[in-house]
């Protein structure tokens, strides 16, 4: 199986952003994801179309399980 970590963002410009990060840790939680996004948010460290994010929106962990065709 395949996770990715997903941290939806509010944008300056009233839209939403995704970031995805892949293979998370196991043990990751919602208190440390918002803890990341509030200061990506706070240093506007990541850009949407040339505006910042300017807080956290939700996050959630995508999971694809891939089986081969036989």
């Amino acid at each position: 199986m395949k996770e990715t970590l997903l941290i939806e963002f509010t944008v300056e410009n009233s839209k939403n952003t995704t970031i995805s990060i892949p293979d998370p840790r196991e043990d990751i939680t919602k208190a440390d994801v918002v803890t990341a996004a509030e200061e990506i948010a706070t240093k506007k460290g990541v850009l949407s179309s040339g505006n910042p994010v300017n807080g956290f929106k939700r996050a959630y962990v995508r999971t694809i399980e891939e089986k081969e065709l036989e």
